[in-house]
């Protein structure tokens, strides 16, 4: 059987070399070309972003209604980085929504009105160990060894403003002086993590800059992830009214992969139930020196004063003995397994992909 063509609109999700050798086993990428005439049988349109596709570009959106959409060609919608996908379902692929496929990467999204669509929540995990091991600019990832020194009490990275983190960093505040953390785009006084050395990634991707030093010097790492609650509103999801909250059951990201990656233990300030779907997907998590009944409660202010009272209580002294020990390397060892990984992707991703499109 030939391989199908993947006809990728701008730089779609699994266009990434770390990424992309995998799929090139089953399919051809090709870019979109205004001139071609795409078959049904053979092609498959792929995109990830708007910004080539929208109402702001009539001329492209009438192009790839002409010559795909009115021809039966089937359409993929990549977002796999995300929870909720770009494009909604009332826009110009209204009428095409049998020939429609989303791609997220959370645990079971909403029912926002696409027929057909793959929930992929392992998505990040591949995703960090691929680009850890396959790109070059990330040489000495998976090598890392901690040299700990305990001079900080914990590393609390974060990115992007939002209303939740502005309560986690108020929330945490009387700890801060004594950790390493960052709230880069902060909408008021913003803060880096302190640099040591010069990263190839940096002009890729900064957000995964590694130092080693983040890690040495500070006892374990508060995850403070993307989304903290869910989004039960279908309708305001379905009519662009977006939150902060996430329409899925689950969304877990880069941020609490990091640690497990890196051999440091970790607390997660995200969705109810991160810690279990940890657990079911083989990782261990730290229940020996922490209070993770945090992990069950349906409020995330009760969730971040459990983990403050945790981070306030920690001792120093105890939290690294066998049983933490084990857990590190059982993480690390199960993060970095290649053919995990592979088995992964081909049964989350690529097998439910061919099943779509034959």
């Amino acid at each position: 059987m030939s391989k199908i063509n993947l006809i990728t609109v701008g730089f779609v999700d699994v266009n990434y070399d770390h990424v992309e050798w995998i799929f090139r086993d089953h399919f051809n990428f090709k870019p979109f070309d205004p001139r071609a005439t795409y078959n049904k049988e053979t092609d498959v349109l792929v995109t990830s972003r708007p910004f080539q596709w929208n109402e702001t570009n009539r001329q492209m959106s009438d192009t790839i209604q002409k010559n795909v959409l009115d021809k039966g060609v089937r359409v993929i919608l990549a977002d796999l980085w995300e929870a909720r996908p770009y494009f909604s379902p009332v826009n110009d692929l209204a009428p095409y929504l049998d020939n429609v496929l989303v791609m997220l990467g959370c645990k079971n999204s909403l029912d926002t009105g696409w027929r057909h669509h793959i929930d992929v929540p392992n998505w990040f995990w591949y995703n960090e160990h691929l680009m850890y091991t396959c790109d070059w600019r990330c040489k000495g990832y998976q090598t890392y060894k901690p040299n700990r020194k305990n001079e900080k009490l914990f590393l609390m990275p974060m990115h992007r403003a939002k209303l939740f983190r502005n309560e986690v960093r108020e929330r945490f505040e009387p700890l801060l002086e004594n950790s390493i953390w960052s709230y880069v785009q902060s909408w008021d006084n913003g803060c880096a993590l302190p640099r040591f050395t010069q990263s190839d990634i940096e002009q890729f991707m900064p957000d995964r800059i590694f130092e080693s030093e983040w890690y040495d010097q500070t006892c374990f790492t508060l995850a403070v992830e993307t989304a903290v609650d869910r989004q039960f509103n279908v309708q305001e999801e379905i009519e662009g009214l977006r939150k902060e909250a996430h329409p899925c059951e689950l969304f877990v990201t880069e941020k609490t992969y990091k640690p497990i990656a890196f051999r440091h233990p970790f607390q997660v300030i995200g969705m109810k139930g991160t810690l279990d779907f940890l657990h079911d997907i083989g990782f261990e998590t730290y229940e020996n020196i922490f209070d993770e009944s945090y992990d069950s409660l349906d409020f995330f202010h009760d969730r971040m004063d459990v983990i403050y009272k945790n981070c306030e209580h920690f001792n120093k002294n105890t939290y690294l003995n066998s049983i933490t020990e084990q857990k590190l390397e059982h993480n690390y060892q199960r993060f970095y397994n290649r053919q995990l990984v592979l088995d992964g992707v081909k049964q989350d991703i690529i097998e439910p992909l061919l099943e779509w499109i034959n």
